[in-house]
């Protein structure tokens, strides 16, 4: 789900991935934070975050925000539709009505 600076709808994707695991609230909040860290990451994960962010570093307006899924109900639900299509599918403009 993408959302301009004024949260409305700009595009949005329903991918289909097979054996995907839903983070806990608590590990979300800690990978946003890791990434979002000025400091060289040195846990056994920290080149897959150095990697992240040198990557971040080439995309103009970058930026990672944690927001709780019950803040995001469309994105939750887009997520939730992805789960069941076996199939990608891309909006632009008009959000799906799901």
């Amino acid at each position: 789900m993408v959302r301009d600076s004024n949260g409305n709808f700009v595009a949005g994707r329903a991918l289909y991935v097979d054996n995907v695991f839903s983070a806990l609230q608590s590990d979300s909040l800690q990978i946003v934070s890791t990434i979002r860290s000025p400091f060289v990451d040195r846990s056994p994960v920290g080149p897959v975050v150095e990697d992240t962010k040198a990557l971040l570093t080439q995309i103009t307006g970058d930026g990672f925000t944690h927001i709780r899924r019950v803040a995001n109900g469309a994105a939750h639900r887009l997520a939730r539709y992805a789960s069941h299509i076996g199939t990608t599918t891309t909006w632009f403009e008009e959000p799906p009505d799901l």
